[in-house]
């Protein structure tokens, strides 16, 4: 529902724009080349710049900016003629704009639709014609978007034609350092802002902080009453003073009811069962069926704030000093886990991988072509001639600083 709310009030805004600039709204608020824009079009703009956030209020002067150069590019691709089709070409735009159509009004009839009969669905349709037509959109419209795009699409290509957007090797390597540096920076030392970057943000930093190791772990079921008394417990220890010797028994009963597997995974490990296999076995945790995980381990650190405490204090126990070792049972929220050191992370720049490098040159690739794009959009801007309506768009400003906003 917000979905379908956020467009009509994007809309709604717009209309209330047109009808503050109603008794204007045919003027010219500029002219480009000797194109009029008008002052309805200006709002209407300015309005959907804002509501769809690329300003933060609703700001004339940039709608203006924004339309005189969409004239401009308009202007550009109909003196190249990069806006003539082929049958052929027009025709499979013509039912790539029917198929979107189509499944368009199908989303807004799954989404309206509540109960499922011919007469439902029928009437569903048609509302979902009503409700898009209101607002300019429709068949006719997509056609005319999708010529549209592929007509930009053919003046980037027109521009790009010719021009060296080859990437070498030294500037792969050069962007690769730049990057490292700028994580360097941001998680050296800072072991919360590398984790918080990297599990929460889904950043894949380049810069390696120290002290990190790979700790992967059989993580076995308790139930759930030996649980909660044992932080329970550990709770009332906190608040009235350690009662250790509860903690302790209540963590030693957690224990003594996986004594059984406990007692088997280690005769098996000192027979020289590979701990990946009594994972597949034993371990309850879906992380450990990640390849990735399963191959290096958990990534961490003595300051981890993203793993539990208590399993962080196992990963560097005494029991745990080298690549191979394997932990005393620990107790957890999440229950038993027996660890094991499978890895040392050097901190440091991480190795630049095939896929770094195929993303550093797409990466770079882009940027000269958009270098490219922006001077001769630039160059064009500058030849062109483009009148502005001074007093009508001073009317639109002071009329949108004056505007009160209702409250929410």
């Amino acid at each position: 529902m917000k979905k379908w709310m956020s467009l009509l009030v994007c809309l709604m805004m717009i209309l209330t724009a047109c009808f503050a600039v109603a008794e204007d709204a045919a003027k010219p608020a500029l002219v480009v080349n000797g194109e009029e824009i008008t002052v309805e079009k200006v709002a209407e703009y300015a309005q959907a710049l804002q509501s769809n956030g690329y300003t933060e209020e609703v700001d004339y002067d940039q709608a203006v900016a924004y339309l005189a150069e969409e004239a401009i590019l308009k202007q550009k691709i109909r003196e190249l003629g990069l806006d003539q089709y082929t049958d052929d070409e027009k025709a499979a735009f013509e039912a790539e704009a029917k198929a979107q159509w189509e499944n368009d009004i199908a989303a807004y009839v799954e989404y309206y639709l509540t109960e499922d009969t011919d007469e439902t669905r029928a009437q569903a349709q048609q509302d979902a014609v009503a409700y898009y037509e209101a607002y300019n959109y429709n068949q006719e419209a997509i056609l005319e978007n999708l010529l549209l795009g592929e007509s930009y699409n053919r003046l980037q290509n027109h521009i790009l034609e010719g021009k060296d957007v080859a990437v070498t090797e030294e500037e792969i390597a050069e962007a690769f350092q730049q990057y490292v540096e700028q994580d360097k920076e941001m998680f050296e030392g800072n072991v919360y802002m590398y984790e918080m970057y990297q599990m929460y943000y889904g950043y894949q930093p380049w810069y390696q902080p120290e002290g990190f190791r790979g700790v992967t772990h059989i993580l076995l079921s308790v139930d759930e009453a030996l649980l909660t008394a044992w932080q329970d417990a550990r709770a009332t220890g906190e608040e009235e003073g350690a009662d250790t010797a509860a903690v302790e028994a209540a963590r030693q009963a957690i224990l003594d009811s996986c004594k059984e597997q406990i007692d088997d995974i280690y005769a098996r490990l000192e027979k020289g069962e590979s701990f990946e296999a009594l994972i597949a076995e034993y371990g309850t945790d879906d992380g450990m069926k990640n390849e990735e995980y399963l191959k290096n381990g958990y990534a961490v650190h003595p300051d981890s704030m993203s793993y539990d405490a208590d399993f962080v204090a196992a990963a560097f126990s005494d029991k745990v000093q080298k690549v191979g070792d394997v932990s005393d049972p620990t107790v957890s929220q999440f229950g038993i886990h027996i660890l094991q050191y499978v890895k040392e992370i050097p901190g440091g720049a991480v190795e630049m991988t095939d896929d770094i490098k195929a993303e550093l040159q797409e990466y770079l690739t882009s940027a000269k072509e958009s270098t490219y794009y922006s001077e001769a959009v630039s160059g064009w801007i500058n030849e062109s001639e483009i009148v502005m309506n001074d007093d009508v768009l001073a009317t639109l400003n002071a009329a949108e600083e004056t505007e009160e906003v209702p409250a929410e």
